[in-house]
């Protein structure tokens, strides 16, 4: 009788045993909960602002003749880029260098006709766009006094902060900042004419990329210069 309680006792634990390595092998692998990542801003519900700070609202320009228009704009993320409107038509385009919260840009435009010129300007936060900022000007007509093609090629700086850099790329050392408005002696270009070597007033020289300038003059005579 003992022999045949130990059988059945030990079968009892055998069963158990194995029960157990079943609920074992089904138990669910233990995951670990995935990390959130966190995005950075894009829209904070508020809008880009700019003001027309020159020329002043019913000034006069003169037909052929460049006009440039100097704005300023706020931001609480970043002011990616500034754009000059002729009623629906985009006419000049300013991207900044990297957003930034406040962003001032020289606008460059040239007039054909005479009559009330009305434009606008918009600034944008990457998709967010500003209320345009509203300028009139009484265009009249040319004096016949023609600029000739065969001055020498300067630059003026139009955004604030642009770097002047040792060569022909965003990779070279940065000499120093430049002004918004600064006027630049043309000195040479890259060969694709992308990036322009400049001379300062104080003597100063080095590169600046050509989104960032307005040319004035017969620019295509500078000679490619190698940084």
């Amino acid at each position: 009788m003992l022999r045949g309680q130990l059988a059945v006792l030990c079968a009892g634990l055998l069963l158990a045993a194995a029960a157990l390595a079943c609920n074992l092998a089904s138990a669910p692998e233990a995951s670990t909960p995935p990390t959130p990542t966190l995005a950075l801003p894009s829209d904070d519900g508020t809008r880009p602002q700019v003001v027309i700070e020159s020329p002043p609202n019913g000034a006069a320009a003169i037909a052929g003749e460049q006009v440039i228009i100097r704005v300023r704009a706020l931001d609480n993320i970043g002011i990616t880029r500034a754009e000059l409107r002729e009623g629906e038509r985009v006419v000049a385009i300013q991207p900044a260098p990297d957003p930034i919260r406040e962003f001032e840009a020289l606008l460059p435009y040239t007039p054909s006709q005479s009559g009330m010129l009305n434009l606008s300007v918009i600034v944008y936060r990457r998709a967010v766009a500003s209320e345009p900022a509203l300028l009139s000007l009484q265009v009249v007509s040319s004096s016949g006094a023609t600029q000739s093609a065969s001055q020498a090629c300067t630059a003026q700086v139009n955004v604030n902060n642009l770097n002047l850099r040792r060569g022909d790329g965003t990779n070279t050392e940065i000499i120093t900042k430049l002004a918004i408005g600064e006027q630049l002696g043309v000195l040479g270009r890259n060969s694709s004419g992308t990036w322009y070597q400049v001379r300062r007033a104080d003597g100063q020289i080095g590169w600046v990329s050509a989104q960032y300038i307005n040319r004035d003059g017969d620019c295509a005579r500078a000679p490619v210069v190698q940084p």
